[in-house]
């Protein structure tokens, strides 16, 4: 019992003095508290004011705040310069002792009350073993799990656990000095799931004390990940796509197959997890990577990934010198690492280059041709002509291709020609679908010559207008000529 007035000085909230009893008052509470913290914490219920009373004192002031339900004992404050000093006092000195006693017992009384409700309101499991691993103490959290891993008996009451719930645990050495932890589960009896717990050991001097927190939600979210990567992993192992990850200090995490059957790597070498330089530079060692003119400063673009374009994106095709063509893709991610994906194109190249092989050819053999020709589509647009229908219909300050549909094209053609029925069958032409049939006639261009007009169905829908001399001359510019005419005529 604490037989002497408590006192406390304080400068501020540090406390640099106090009587023996002040300090046995308030001890076990300041290293987590603090001094003044301390001091609230512990007499703050009996003197409700108190606080606030403290931040009201003034230089040189002093203050008595009585307690909250007890008038026989009070706090005397009083500021000597700046220094606080809090004293308790009690109203009859011969009772003093008593009721500092009284008051501290209530104190220790309220603390225990409290543990007491924490522990029995913790999901947690907590228990104490001795040295040899035998149960010395449990809350009620592990004394209701012990019973539900008993087999059920009608009427049975709760009864101390014959052995421990965690078989699995080892009670840590006496060189332990921190605590340890360790996921382990466990079987209720009845159910099919098992309960998984983060249990951490804690020494103590002859004993362990032991805390279980719930990993229900913890292990579910693990294996919905694990089964994530796992769909991820099966999904990338089927892409065509090459796919290589790496992490933010630029090793390779994560690839598919098509990825080093692209390359034609060694498994040996990318399950070591190279990093993306000597990934490269491999690669550069069998000739699979293009061969610029600056290789160093060309690999410093994969290392500074985020910086290459302003939304850090990378892109580019190499031109392998066996002939190989990739598009390859790298993109960075929030959490610093990069992912790089390797498209195979060439067949895609080849056939592209074969195909402007054959346009191209196409177009120069119609260029060889005499007659002048012109190819729409199922729409009317203009896709098509040849040189000699520029010779004739085209102007010098007009592209063929500006004439844009089969209605300027007739248009055209009106303009420097006799009126005809055969204009309005061509512009019906391709109305006439499946059923169309080659529409042919004569027309005199205002020069008057004789031209042989051809309108003829080709596969998609197409059209092709062809002219040709009817009279046997040589095909000239029908626009040019006419316009020579016209400013004859005009001079005239």
């Amino acid at each position: 019992m604490i037989a002497q007035t408590p006192v406390f000085l304080f400068d501020r909230d540090i406390l640099i003095d106090a009587s023996p009893s002040g300090s046995a008052l308030i001890g076990d509470h300041r290293d987590k508290l603090g001094d003044l913290g301390a001091l609230l914490h512990v007499l703050g219920d009996q003197f409700p004011t108190l606080q606030d009373t403290l931040g009201d004192l003034d230089w040189n002031d002093s203050r008595q705040v009585p307690a909250g339900q007890d008038d026989t004992i009070r706090i005397q404050i009083k500021n000597e310069n700046g220094l606080t000093r809090i004293s308790l006092e009690a109203a009859e000195a011969e009772e003093a002792s008593d009721r500092f006693a009284a008051m501290e017992h209530a104190i220790q009384n309220k603390e225990l009350t409290q543990l007491r409700d924490i522990l029995r309101e913790t999901p947690q499991l907590i228990w104490q073993e001795d040295s040899r691993g035998e149960l010395i103490w449990a809350n009620a959290a592990y004394l209701a799990y012990a019973e539900r891993t008993r087999p059920d008996s009608s009427g049975a009451g709760r009864i101390w656990p014959g052995q421990r719930l965690f078989n699995e645990i080892s009670v840590p050495d006496s060189e332990c000095r921190g605590p340890h932890a360790r996921r382990l589960s466990l079987q209720l009896h009845g159910e099919e799931a098992e309960h998984w717990f983060d249990i951490t050991a804690t020494p103590l001097p002859g004993s362990t004390l032991f805390f279980a927190t719930d990993a229900n939600d913890t292990m579910r979210a693990e294996r919905e990940l694990q089964g994530f990567r796992q769909t991820l992993v099966k999904t990338f192992a089927e892409l065509s796509t090459g796919l290589a990850i790496f992490d933010r200090d630029r090793k390779l995490t994560m690839f598919n197959p098509a990825f080093v059957d692209m390359f034609g790597l060694p498994i040996q070498f990318v399950t070591v997890r190279p990093t993306l330089e000597s990934l490269l530079d491999r690669l550069r060692e069998m000739r699979k990577l293009p061969e610029p003119k600056d290789y160093p400063g060309w690999r410093e673009q994969f290392a500074a990934l985020d910086a290459v374009t302003t939304d850090g994106a990378y892109s580019d095709r190499w031109d392998l010198p066996d002939g190989q063509i990739f598009r390859v893709t790298g993109r960075p991610h929030p959490d610093g690492a990069i992912a790089i994906l390797f498209e195979d194109i060439s067949a895609e190249v080849s056939l592209t280059r074969r195909f402007r092989v054959e346009i191209e050819t196409g177009q120069a053999v119609l260029d060889t041709l005499p007659d002048a020709i012109a190819v729409f589509s199922d729409a009317s647009t203009l896709i098509m002509t040849n040189q000699a229908y520029t010779q004739m219909w085209g102007d010098q300050n007009t592209h063929p291709f500006d004439l844009q549909d089969l209605r300027t094209a007739l248009r055209l053609w009106k303009s420097h020609s006799a009126p005809s029925d055969f204009w309005r069958k061509v512009e019906k032409f391709g109305q006439l679908g499946p059923r169309r049939e080659v529409v042919t006639d004569d027309i005199i261009l205002v020069n008057g010559r004789r031209l042989r007009c051809e309108a003829h169905p080709i596969p998609a829908g197409m059209t092709m207008v062809k002219f040709l001399p009817a009279d046997g001359q040589p095909p000239m510019g029908c626009v040019t000529q006419t316009n020579s005419v016209k400013q004859r005529v005009a001079r005239g």
